[in-house]
C-alpha cells in the first residue's frame, strides 16, 4: 500500500491536497494500491472526501484508533423530540441558522448546531454550567456519531479531549495545560488498542506509533505536508520507509538557490537525510538543485504533481467571445502577489474597457486585495470568485491565466490551464512556469516582478485574437508530455527504485 500523508482535508483545499488527490486518481487508474491518510481530527473529513471524489480512500489517524474507518452514515435520533418530549426541555430556534438553544426551567443549558435544516444530523452541542459558562462541547462526525468530547475551563481553554468509537467507547484521552494561551498537550492515553493501554507525552509520539501500527511489509509512505507529517518519522521505526515530497521551493531566498538557508518547513528533512528513502520534487531544475545541496546523499526524484487530462478526440480550444477575461487560480496569500494582477487591470482598463480579472481561491489576504480593488475603483473589473472544487469547467470562458507569484514548486493550476487549451502568462520564477510554458508558443514568461513588462506582454497578447488561437492549439500539443501515460512511467520508476 502507498500512503499519502497530509494533515487535513477541509472543505477548501490547497494545491498540496489537490496534487495528492490527483496522485491518488492516477494510482487508481493504473491499479496501484493507495490511500490518503490525515493526521488531524476533523468531524467533516469524510463529508469533504466525498465532495472531492475520494470517498472510501481517505481516513485519519483518529479513524484508525476510533475504529471508524469504514463507518457509514448512522441512523440518527430525533433530537427535538428527545429534548422536548422525553426531557421536557424548552427549545428556542436561532433565526437564519440550523442552531437552537435548549432551556431547563428558564435556564439555558445547551446550544446545539445541526448540519441540516431538518435538525437530524448534529454538528456540535455546547453545555453550560450554572454561571452560563461553556464547560463541555460534543462534536459529532458527519457520519452521525459522537466522535469527540471537549471539557473546558474559563475562556474555553481545553482541559481534556476524549475520542470515542461509533458505539460510544472511549479510545483516546488527550490532556492539556489549561493555563496556557494556546493548546499545549501534556499527556495522551490510548485505551484497549489490541487489548493494551498506551501513554504518550505528545502528539508526535502518537503519530509515530500510528505510522508503525499502520505499516505492513511492502508499504511506502509519502510525507506531503512535510512540516507536520515528517517530524514523527524521526522517532518511528526505521523499517518504515518514507519519501519526503517538496511542494514548494526549498530555500528561503529564491535569488540565492545555492547559498540560501533551507525553509523551516523542510529542515526536518534536510537535517535528517538518513531517515528518508528519497526526496520527491516536481521539476527537473529543482531536482538538480536539491541533489547539489544534499550532495546526492539520498535519491531525488522528479515527478510533476499533476497530469494532463485526456480530452475527447474532437476537442478544439476556441477563443471565447465577449469581454476579455483573465483568470488566476491561487490562494489569497502574500507570496502569490495578486496585487500585481490588480494593478495590471488598472492599466489595461484604459486599453480594454470591458477587461475582467477573476480571482479563484481563498486565504487571509482577501480583505487587503478587496481594499486595493476599491481604492482603484475596479469593482466592475475584478471578480473575487472564491474557492471552486472543479475549476476546469470555468476555463473555456477565459483568454489567459495569470501567475504573478514570487515562487512556485510547480503550479498545478498552470498545468490545468495549459492542458485545457488556456494560454498562461507568468513571471519567470522557480520552478514550474519555465518548464511548462514555452515562451512565445503557449504563453509568455515575464521577468519576475517587472510589472511594466507584464502590462506590455498582456496588452499585446489580448490585442491579437489570431495569436490567441495559435497559442491555444500549441497548449494542447505541449501538454501531452504531461499525459497520464508519461507520468505513470516516472512513478513506476520511483516505486521500483525505492522498494527494490
Amino acid at each position: 500500500m502507498n500512503y499519502f500523508i497530509v494533515n487535513n482535508i477541509n472543505h477548501k483545499i490547497t494545491g498540496i491536497e489537490k496534487s495528492v488527490m490527483n496522485r491518488l486518481k492516477l494510482f487508481n487508474d493504473f491499479n496501484l494500491e493507495a490511500k490518503i491518510i490525515t493526521l488531524a481530527w476533523n468531524s467533516s473529513l469524510h463529508k469533504n472526501a466525498h465532495t472531492f471524489g475520494v470517498s472510501k480512500q481517505v481516513f485519519s489517524m483518529y479513524d484508525f484508533f476510533q475504529e471508524s474507518i469504514n463507518v457509514q452514515i448512522n441512523t440518527v435520533r430525533d433530537w427535538i423530540a428527545f429534548w422536548e418530549d422525553d426531557l421536557n426541555y424548552e427549545i428556542k430556534y436561532v433565526p437564519n441558522t440550523n442552531d437552537l438553544r435548549v432551556y431547563q426551567n428558564g435556564t439555558r443549558i445547551i446550544y446545539a448546531s445541526f448540519r441540516d435544516s431538518n435538525y437530524k444530523l448534529l454538528d456540535y452541542v455546547n453545555y453550560f454550567d450554572t454561571r452560563n459558562v461553556k464547560m463541555k462541547r460534543e462534536y459529532y462526525d458527519s457520519r452521525g456519531f459522537l466522535s469527540r468530547v471537549r471539557y473546558m475551563r474559563t475562556k474555553e481553554m481545553p482541559v481534556c479531549d476524549t475520542y470515542l468509537t461509533p458505539s460510544g467507547k472511549i479510545k483516546l484521552e488527550v490532556y492539556f495545560d489549561p493555563y496556557q494561551e494556546k493548546e499545549v498537550v501534556t499527556r495522551i492515553m490510548l485505551f484497549d488498542y489490541n487489548a493494551k493501554d498506551y501513554t504518550f507525552d505528545n502528539t508526535n509520539e502518537l503519530i509515530a506509533f500510528f505510522y508503525e501500527q499502520l505499516y505492513k511489509d511492502g508499504d511506502l509512505f509519502f510525507s506531503d505536508k512535510t512540516a507536520i507529517t515528517s517530524p514523527p518519522f524521526l522517532i518511528t521505526d526505521k523499517k518504515v520507509p518514507v519519501i519526503s515530497v517538496l511542494h514548494s521551493t526549498h530555500v528561503k531566498n529564491n535569488n540565492d538557490i545555492e547559498g540560501s538557508d533551507i525553509k523551516n518547513i523542510y529542515n526536518c528533512v534536510f537535517n535528517h537525510l538518513d531517515r528518508f528513502s528519497g526526496i520527491l520534487v516536481s521539476t527537473v531544475q529543482q531536482k538538480k538543485d536539491v541533489e547539489k545541496r544534499i550532495q546526492s546523499k539520498i535519491p531525488v526524484f522528479n515527478i510533476p504533481v499533476g497530469y494532463a487530462q485526456q480530452k475527447e478526440a474532437n476537442f478544439t480550444p476556441v477563443v471565447p467571445h465577449g469581454p476579455l477575461k483573465l483568470m488566476s487560480i491561487a490562494r489569497y496569500a502574500p507570496e502569490k502577489q495578486l496585487d500585481h494582477q490588480i494593478r495590471l487591470i488598472n492599466k489595461l482598463k484604459d486599453d480594454f474597457d470591458q477587461i475582467e480579472l477573476h480571482l479563484f481561491g481563498f486565504g487571509g489576504e482577501l480583505n487587503k486585495l478587496k481594499e486595493l480593488t476599491d481604492s482603484l475603483n475596479l469593482e466592475n473589473h475584478i471578480k473575487f470568485r472564491g474557492f471552486i472544487p472543479n475549476i476546469t469547467n470555468e476555463m473555456h470562458h477565459f483568454h489567459a491565466s495569470m501567475i504573478t507569484s514570487n515562487m512556485e514548486g510547480f503550479s498545478l493550476a498552470l498545468l490545468e490551464s495549459l492542458s485545457n487549451g488556456l494560454p498562461a502568462i507568468s513571471y519567470d520564477i522557480p520552478y514550474g512556469p519555465s518548464e511548462l510554458i514555452v515562451n512565445g508558443k503557449n504563453g509568455y514568461l515575464v521577468p519576475r516582478n517587472d510589472e511594466d513588462k507584464l502590462y506590455e506582454t498582456v496588452k499585446s497578447y489580448l490585442s491579437n485574437p489570431d495569436l490567441q488561437k495559435t497559442f491555444r492549439d500549441t497548449c494542447m500539443t505541449e501538454s501531452q508530455k504531461y499525459a497520464q501515460s508519461e507520468i505513470i512511467k516516472k512513478w513506476l520508476h520511483l516505486l521500483g527504485e525505492v522498494t527494490s
